[in-house]
């Protein structure tokens, strides 16, 4: 297997004992602004750390790149790992309103467009499967991932039985997790800017024998494993922040497909449940 590069971060840790004082210096301005790095130019870093052009240049040479240009493109490929604040610092302040929303809507189609394209039939079937007819189904999302995995868990609760999220509203997680059988499916939302706590979970997973169905964003390093059902999700935004357009289409079009594979299950659940909104009085129409 061919091993990832490392990251600017690992390789400035890796040589930082042996740089020079004036190194040193160059070494913590740009630790500290890795999440917009690539806004920035050797002259402004070299500046900020009070050492020469001449010494940015054999820093970055020391470090594993040929020159700053290159860890700048390597700081872009990086991205995925990095705040709002690095996509801020590439915003034109003087673009207008009606362009940028040009670009938003855009960015979003194509999400919505890449993501069903490279999921194909046959992954969505895979996990349209298992949702379907595995004995009890738990929801996973982290940070971003929250809100569409509690959708995810919403729309299946209606149905189909025994749906649940994790971590419970009491944060019994290890509560769910030791009553997770082999058979189960855990739903796993993982969307960059992961939690590391998420590794956890899915290894407790599968310790317990759970099969898994992932709605997982590209350009990270993969949790799951050969026989996982992977449906890709691109969330790229068109500015700040990263659209979840085509995440929350895609947990509509599997809950759908469940409902249908779930047949008169799924309708007579969610006829129980309809009959009882109208008996609380619950709902206005």
């Amino acid at each position: 297997m061919r091993q990832a590069e490392p990251t600017i971060r690992e390789s400035i840790m890796a040589a930082y004992e042996g740089l020079p004082p004036g190194e040193q210096k160059l070494a913590d301005t740009v630790l500290g602004r890795l999440g917009h790095l690539a806004s920035y130019s050797a002259t402004e870093l070299a500046a900020d750390a009070s050492v020469s052009k001449a010494t940015a240049a054999r820093f970055f040479r020391r470090i594993g790149f040929q020159s700053f240009e290159h860890a700048r493109r390597q700081a872009r490929a990086e991205a995925h790992l990095a705040s709002p604040l690095y996509a801020l610092a590439g915003v034109d302040p003087k673009e207008r309103r009606s362009d940028a929303l040009s670009r938003h809507v855009a960015a979003d189609l194509r999400n919505l467009s890449e993501s069903f394209g490279e999921a194909g039939g046959v992954v969505l079937e895979q996990a349209i499967g298992r949702l379907a007819k595995a004995p009890r189904v738990r929801v996973v999302g982290l940070r971003n991932g929250h809100f569409v995995a509690a959708y995810a868990a919403y729309l299946l609760a209606q149905v189909r039985d025994d749906v649940a999220s994790l971590p419970g509203a009491a944060m019994t997680l290890a509560e769910d997790l030791a009553s997770l059988r082999r058979g189960d499916v855990l739903l796993v939302v993982d969307f960059r800017r992961r939690s590391a706590f998420l590794q956890a979970i899915i290894d407790a997973a599968r310790d317990a024998g759970a099969q898994f169905v992932f709605l997982a964003s590209p350009g990270m390093p993969s949790l799951s494993r050969p026989g996982d059902a992977v449906v890709p999700c691109r969330t790229g935004g068109a500015s700040v922040f990263d659209s979840y357009v085509a995440a929350v289409s895609i947990v509509s079009y599997l809950c759908a497909a469940v409902a249908r594979e779930a047949g008169r299950k799924g309708r007579q659940r969610l006829e129980s449940i309809e009959n009882l909104h109208q008996a609380l009085g619950d709902i206005r129409h």
